[in-house]
This record gives structure tokens, sequence and C-alpha cells, in this order.
């Protein structure tokens, strides 16, 4: 109780001074939730305390943020703007805590999106994100190992392992252990040191063991899919080249399912029965109640969070449920903040001599290297072996780049296909990841300076 208490209170005061940091406390206290071990910590709104300490930070140290311009902002406005709509209509009583909820998740996509600006922020970041979701494995595995028959690890319903509090749900759980496994991926591609690389197949072991005891189905899926993207992107081939490469591990994949423990093949078969399965039925019932509640409210939906009151069960799909909630137009928007999310990418996995449309400028040390405007490019052009200098580390940050890319990119694809199935429409993780997409362009572009207007005395 006193840790977790210490932890928010250093966390707070250390935001003030520097956000990047207090956003990597606000992250590890959002994951491990000290409020389901310690409930009395509750009291002090942990989430809110810690917050309200980043919007100072951020204010405070405004002038170090990025100054960088995103449509996915105006967007992400835009679709504060429908839910305000959606309950004033709806269920005005509600308005002003689900907006409050909301512009706190909004928040995750703002901090990702300002802090995250260095190839280092991005490996900080997750590196020790994994950490605290390997503690979480290692404190379930132990649990586990001394009293299995009690454990609060363990659905002894099912046998399935679970978390505690908000993962007592094998599903969450299961997406949590495997949620930095590609940035892991990461960090041992580029290479930094042969010890780091060691405690990354460690963390990643421990995280894929107990993932594989919740048993579920969606999450190893999941995990597939990001794998496969995290090594097909890598090669410097065309589309083609890293489609076959992609099709190549996904049948290595399946042909390790045939030598995987028994409970887990036998949860995995049970795909081919969806039409039997009761869980499989679930969902879709509950998908085909939501485009009626959109038949009902096709502009304003039934109102952000207000799916409980129309239909008993969970919507089980973060779409459905944005479509439904705000109707047409929400889901609309929701669509293209993901598609442009996906764009962000382009400039690094499929580089051309051109700027997308929409975006300007090009990478940093390109721009240094061509002008010769540093003291590097000067003396590039006086010195053949340094010009070489300067070009292989140029060839070795972008590079660098691309490896942070793939790993958003697989993690991204990977959530979006877990939300498909899932509660996420407004769950922090979700802006969370979408800020981490955005800010994949703090490692490309550099704003355009702005033009000073000059007044004549005519």
């Amino acid at each position: 109780m006193g840790y977790a208490i210490s932890f928010h209170v250093i966390s707070f005061f250390i935001s003030l001074f520097n956000p990047f940091v207090g956003f990597i406390g606000l992250t590890c206290s959002v994951l491990i939730r000290f409020q389901d071990r310690y409930p009395e910590i509750a009291q002090m709104k942990p989430f809110t305390f810690l917050f309200i300490g980043m919007l100072l930070g951020c204010y405070i140290n405004r002038d170090k943020l990025s100054k960088i311009e995103w449509k996915q902002d105006k967007l992400l406005l835009s679709l504060l703007g429908i839910s305000v709509v959606g309950l004033i209509v709806q269920n005005p009583g509600a308005l002003i805590w689900e907006i409050w909820q909301y512009i706190c998740v909004l928040g995750f996509y703002f901090f990702a999106t300002r802090l995250l600006k260095t190839e280092r922020h991005f490996i900080t970041l997750f590196f020790v994100m994994a950490l605290c979701i390997s503690f979480m494995a290692y404190e379930a595995i132990k649990s586990v190992e001394m009293d299995p028959l009690n454990t609060p690890f363990i659905d002894h319903g099912n046998g399935r392992w679970q978390g505690l509090g908000y993962y007592k749900n094998a599903n969450e759980y299961g997406q949590l252990m495997i949620t930095t496994i590609p940035f892991l991926l990461g960090i041992v591609m580029l290479r930094k040191s042969l010890i780091l690389s060691l405690v990354c197949f460690c963390m990643m072991g421990v995280m894929i063991y107990v993932m594989g005891k919740s048993m579920s189905r969606t999450c190893m899926a999941t995990l597939g899919v990001m794998t496969i993207l995290t090594f097909a992107l890598r090669g410097d081939g065309n589309l083609v080249k890293k489609a076959v490469v992609g099709g190549l591990i996904g049948v290595m994949l399946v042909g390790l399912l045939s030598y995987m423990p028994g409970p887990i093949r036998d949860r995995l078969n049970t795909v081919r029965e969806a039409g039997d399965d009761e869980s499989f039925q679930g969902r879709v019932g509950a998908w085909k109640y939501g485009f009626e509640m959109l038949a009902w409210y096709p502009v304003t939906g039934v109102g952000k969070s207000q799916w409980d009151s129309h239909h008993g069960k969970a919507p089980h799909n973060s779409f459905i449920q944005i479509m439904a909630e705000l109707g047409v137009p929400g889901i609309a928007v929701f669509f293209w903040i993901i598609a442009l999310s996906f764009i962000e990418f382009i400039p690094i996995l499929i580089p051309s001599n051109q700027d997308p449309p929409g975006m300007k400028g090009g990478s940093n040390e390109e721009k240094k290297y061509k002008a010769g405007n540093n003291q590097v490019g000067a003396a590039a052009r006086k010195n053949r072996s340094v010009e070489k200098m300067a070009a292989k580390a140029v060839e070795s940050k972008l590079r660098n780049n691309k490896t942070i890319a793939i790993a958003a990119v697989s993690t991204f694809s990977g959530f979006i296909i877990y939300i498909f199935l899932g509660n996420q429409g407004y769950g922090v993780w979700t802006y969370f990841y979408i800020g981490v997409c955005a800010a994949i362009r703090n490692l490309i572009y550099i704003p355009e300076p702005k033009k000073k207007r000059r007044f004549s005395n005519a």
C-alpha cells in the first residue's frame, strides 16, 4: 500500500519537470492497476491524480512538446463533439461524467503524440511497459505454483488463467501479455546489447507462456498476425516478396499448432465449430442488436456508453459499439482516424522520392545531410571519409526508424484485430495506440516554420 502511494506521488511530481517520464508512470499505473490490489488507494483517485499531473507538466514544459500538427487532432475533437451531441439528445444526465471519461482517454493520444519524439522514447516506454507486464506474468506463475487450488489467477470453472480486478477476464489478460512483444522484437533487431536482447527474450517467453495459459483464441490469432507482420515488413523487398515471407511464417505458425499442449490445441479447434459455439453465437447476437440500434438512431446513436441500457450483453466489437452509440457520423470519423493511423507508416515502409499528400518535409537527418547546413554536412564536403560516415549514420538512423515503425504498425494491427472482438471503443489503449501511430511522424518530419507577417510603414 505504501509503495503504491509513493509511486503515484513521485510520478506526479516527476510529471511537472519531465512529462515523458511522468507519462511512463501514468502508463504503468494503468497497466498494473494498483487499485485492484489495494482497494484503499482508490480513494485518492490515482488515475485522476496522475492525469492532472501530466496536464500541468505538459503546460509547464509546453515549449518542449512536439509542434507537429495532425489531422487526427481535429477528427478526435470531432468525435468528442459527436459524443456530446448524442448524450444531450439521448441521456443528458450522463453528459458530464461520460465526457470527462472520454477526455481522459483522449489525453493518452495527446501525450503520446507530443512526448514520443525519438527512437529512445519509444524503446524506453515499451520496455518499461514490458517489465510491468512481465512482473504481472511472474506474479501469476508464482501464485499458481504455490497454491494451484485457491489461486485467484485461475478461473476454476474452465481452467483458464486470468488476472486481478479489471484483468479478471482471460481475454483481457491474454491481450495484456502480448501487447509489447513487437517492440521487444524490435529492440532485439536494433542490437543495442546482448544482455538487453536476452532480457527481451526472457520477458517474451514468460508473456507467451501466460498468454497460452489464458487459452484466448483471439489473442493467439493476434500474436500470429503481429509476428507475421514484424518479420514480413523487415525486409527491403517489394510487397510481393513481403507477402511471400509473411505467408511462409504463417505456414510455420500453423505447423507449430500441432505441437501445442492438448488444452490449447483443443481450444483452437473450437474455431471450426463456431456455429455451435455459445460464445460466438452470443457475439453475433450482440452485433445484430447493434445494427438495430443504428437503425433506431442513425444520426446520434443511442449515446456514448449507453449500450447496456438497450442491450444486456456486451457488444463484443468496438466498431459496432461506436457505430451503435455514436451513429453513422461517429463510426465514419473513427474509421477515418484508423485509416490515417496506418497512413503514418507509408513514408518509412514504402519510401518514395515524394512526400505523401498532406505531409511535407523529410527525414531530419536527410535534410541536414543534403542541405549541408550543420557541422557534419560542412565537413562532409571537405572530407570524403567523413561524408561516408555521415551517410552511414543517416542510413543507420533510417533503419532504426523503420524498426520502430514496424513494431508500431504490428502492434496496432494486432490491437485492431483484438478490439474487433472486444469492448475497447472508448478504452485508454485504443487512443494510446492511435497516438503511438501518429507519433511515428516525429521520427521523420519536422514542422515547417511559420512565416512571419511583415507590416510596412506605408
